[in-house]
């Protein structure tokens, strides 16, 4: 299950894997993946893990931004092309190995929270001929919450799709939003058979309830328990507390090349004494929690690779290379045997 490493001390969760897959799809499209993580406030060294969590905040301005910098009407359709099964880990895996596409959908609705908190997907109602659910987000700006809703719905028919091999269709979906001038392209993705209604009072999607007993082709029943018995056993997110709403503060100081005590503070919207303190409360420092950001940083760099030790020890504010080396050597010597960790000085 991800850990929260990143969020605040309220509010909903993401896992990062959602922020990957929508920078992954926008780079694809032309847009710039990094400039958008940084804008949103996604750390750049969360990026390089699978099993963290982050602010849904963040995911949501990433919608956002990437609707700007796409510049293209029906962008979360677009996107929504890239997806392929699997891309959410164990969420798809679960849905992907459920027995009948009735199960599949209701592995969704009670492992939602693998992927986000802040979205809710629930069974609304059923019947002998139709079955519908609704889908809506907590938190987020109307026009993310928008993007967001067209995002999940699309991909959700396009799964039901693909798990079947079968042309199945929802009779009918609709979205709490005003309806869009132009609606033609999400309309088709969609392939609603009686057609898209906007302005209901959440998003909805609804099947026959016929379809829903339609098999999931591959899918492996024991493989399917056993990621289900597997999943019972995990926890939700933990969480979030204040030192980690320090740390996401922190983290973004570092990715502007300021990280100074100040410069944190005021993004916090408190005084420099006060962060001290609440730090000291934390069991922490200033100096170890700044230097445990450069670390990550340094090591994320070394993973993805960078322009050199000069360029990196200037962003980590150093006052020279000499000291990310120094700072480097002391790292490794601080790592225990065996940790696997590699110990090779970045820029190298």
């Amino acid at each position: 299950m991800a850990e929260a490493l990143t969020t605040g001390t309220t509010g909903e969760l993401d896992s990062i894997v959602l922020s990957k897959f929508l920078l992954t799809a926008a780079a694809a499209n032309g847009a710039d993946p990094d400039r958008i993580a940084r804008e949103a406030g996604v750390p750049d060294w969360a990026l390089a893990e699978d099993e963290v969590t982050i602010p849904a905040r963040c995911t949501m301005h990433v919608w956002e931004l990437v609707e700007r910098a796409l510049d293209v009407p029906d962008s979360p359709v677009s996107i929504a092309g890239w997806y392929s099964l699997g891309a959410l880990g164990l969420f798809d895996y679960l849905f992907a190995n459920a027995p009948t596409l009735g199960e599949a959908m209701e592995s969704s609705t009670r492992y939602l929270h693998f992927i986000t908190t802040n979205g809710r997907f629930t069974l609304q109602a059923r019947n002998d001929r139709e079955t519908t659910f609704s889908f809506h987000y907590v938190e987020g700006e109307p026009r993310q919450v928008e993007l967001a809703e067209q995002f999940a719905l699309a991909v959700l028919c396009a799964r039901s799709r693909g798990v079947t091999g079968t042309p199945v269709h929802p009779l009918h979906v609709g979205f709490s939003q005003s309806a869009p001038r132009r609606h033609a392209t999400l309309t088709e993705a969609l392939g609603a058979e009686r057609g898209v209604d906007f302005g209901q009072d959440r998003a909805t999607v609804t099947f026959r309830t016929a379809d829903l007993d339609r098999p999931v082709l591959g899918a492996d029943p024991r493989l399917g328990a056993i990621l289900g018995r597997y999943a019972a056993t995990l926890p939700p997110p933990p969480p979030a507390d204040w030192r980690d709403l320090f740390r996401q503060a922190l983290d973004a100081c570092l990715l502007e090349g300021a990280p100074a005590l100040d410069h944190v503070a005021r993004r916090l919207a408190m005084s420099r004494r006060t962060l001290q303190r609440r730090l000291a409360e934390s069991g922490t420092t200033w100096r170890a929690e700044l230097d445990d950001a450069r670390r990550r940083h340094a090591l994320h760099a070394r993973r993805s690779g960078h322009p050199g030790n000069a360029t990196l020890a200037d962003r980590l504010g150093y006052s020279d290379p000499r000291s990310l080396r120094r700072a480097v050597r002391r790292w490794s010597a601080a790592e225990e045997p065996g940790d696997g960790a590699p110990r090779t000085t970045p820029g190298r």
